[in-house]
């Protein structure tokens, strides 16, 4: 088996392809390919298969590359050929060459190993709803923004993330890329043209940091298990720490204010109010409870298996209905839909109840954590609660009455021992002198 380089014959006075050759007598294979390699035919040395050694019009270091890139295509091609090759093959094989960040050859197939495209295969992979696949997907354009401000502003060309490539320090280039990203948005307006303007113009804190970082992570660890690479540089990357504070929640006076209040005129506000109600009596997580059905109760027993961690653990979660949760139940059940609740995406759920919230008066100030600049602030609760409030609530109020984790995590569908169970609980003044009267 021989491997060759050539020019085919061209009258042209531009630059000309160079292509490869592979013959192999036993087999009567004799197979050609264009490369991506080009240079002027009148330079061209077929017997060095490269500059003539008397062109003076180029660097020493110019006609250096260009020889070593043919021989290391040679070996390449020698490399992988195999007895039944095809034109087809030879061509991959010069693809995968020219792209060694974004391809690679496997066998016969020219296999992408771009970050950004596992993260898509990843996606495809899972049983992920609208939301989840929304979030996940941000990874993409947070990964070719990085690529794109690494060849344009810090002149590497052709860079890519390669699921084969990358290191610690790519994941810590990265890191700062996103943390700084908001200024480079008014910095390099060319970069950004047609990029939505909220995709980076926001700093960044670090449970965000935190979270992006854990995707990824995820998504590296999910292609070394799928066998699409050997390469995991997180096991030498520490993720961004995330930032809590204490949790804040409802009592159970101040949700039952909420029920109290009086929504007729305001019908769009009144199922806003049911939800999180209805909520923060199951502690059910948002996409699970846009999943409820008019089937979920049995026996005053609400059951449903948590999406999040169906996969993994489809444990039934079981959470008997007080008498205000199988009223709502009741109500909403006679609606002929699909599911139990409408469906809203979440930040018009969030507005919705922070809506509700500023009627009910419910302005208790609660302390939060930025983690921008990691001091404490000051808020009203109705200008800052979510639907984890509910979830919160739930959790708080019941682990003052009993402080079991996993009794409660049984309901909430924590998983047992999850490190997450405490930022929706706390141990207030009440609970330790409680347990400090158990000694006297």
């Amino acid at each position: 088996m021989n491997v060759t380089a050539f020019l085919r014959k061209t009258k042209s006075k531009t630059k000309a392809t160079v292509y490869f050759r592979v013959r192999d007598n036993d087999c009567n294979c004799d197979l050609k390919a264009a490369s991506e390699l080009s240079i002027h035919p009148q330079q061209w040395d077929s017997k060095r298969m490269g500059y003539k050694t008397r062109v003076t019009i180029i660097s020493d270091a110019e006609r250096l590359a260009f020889n070593s890139a043919v021989q290391e295509l040679i070996r390449e091609i020698s490399r992988t050929y195999f007895k039944g090759a095809t034109s087809e093959w030879l061509k991959k094989t010069i693809f995968c060459f020219h792209h060694p960040q974004a391809y690679k050859l496997e066998g016969t197939k020219c296999v992408e190993v771009k970050l950004s495209v596992i993260v898509d295969q990843y996606i495809e992979s899972k049983d992920f709803d609208r939301r989840q696949q929304i979030v996940v997907h941000s990874l993409v354009g947070k990964i070719e923004r990085f690529e794109q401000y690494q060849r344009q502003i810090k002149r590497k060309k052709n860079y890519t993330m390669s699921v084969d490539a990358i290191t610690a320090a790519d994941l810590t280039d990265l890191y700062n890329y996103l943390v700084h990203e908001h200024e480079y948005f008014y910095l390099y307006p060319d970069m950004y043209k047609g990029v939505n303007k909220s995709a980076g113009t926001k700093p960044r804190g670090d449970n965000t940091l935190h979270s992006v970082f854990s995707r990824l992570r995820t998504v590296v660890k999910w292609a070394v298990r799928q066998g699409i690479t050997k390469n995991n540089p997180f096991d030498r990357y520490e993720l961004p720490k995330s930032v809590y504070g204490t949790p804040f929640f409802l009592t159970l006076e101040e949700r039952n204010k909420m029920i109290e209040l009086d929504l007729s005129e305001e019908p769009h506000l009144s199922v806003f109010r049911d939800m999180f109600i209805f909520q923060s009596m199951i502690g059910c997580r948002f996409g699970d409870l846009l999943r409820l059905t008019n089937d979920s109760v049995i026996d005053g027993v609400l059951e449903y298996i948590p999406h999040k961690t169906m996969k993994h653990d489809a444990r039934t979660v079981r959470v008997p209905l007080t008498p205000k949760a199988m009223e709502i139940y009741q109500v909403y059940k006679k609606r002929n839909t699909l599911t139990l609740f409408p469906h809203y995406n979440v930040s018009d759920y969030n507005k919705g109840i922070r809506a509700v919230m500023r009627k009910a008066g419910l302005n208790r100030t609660v302390s939060v954590i930025n983690s921008l600049t990691h001091k404490t602030e000051a808020h009203p609760l109705c200008e800052i609660a979510t639907s984890h409030t509910a979830r919160k609530t739930f959790v708080g109020n019941l682990y003052k009455v009993v402080q079991d984790p996993n009794l409660i995590s049984s309901m909430s569908g924590h998983a047992n021992g999850s490190r997450a169970f405490a930022r929706y609980r706390t141990i207030d003044d009440d609970m330790k002198k409680a347990m400090i009267q158990q000694l006297q």
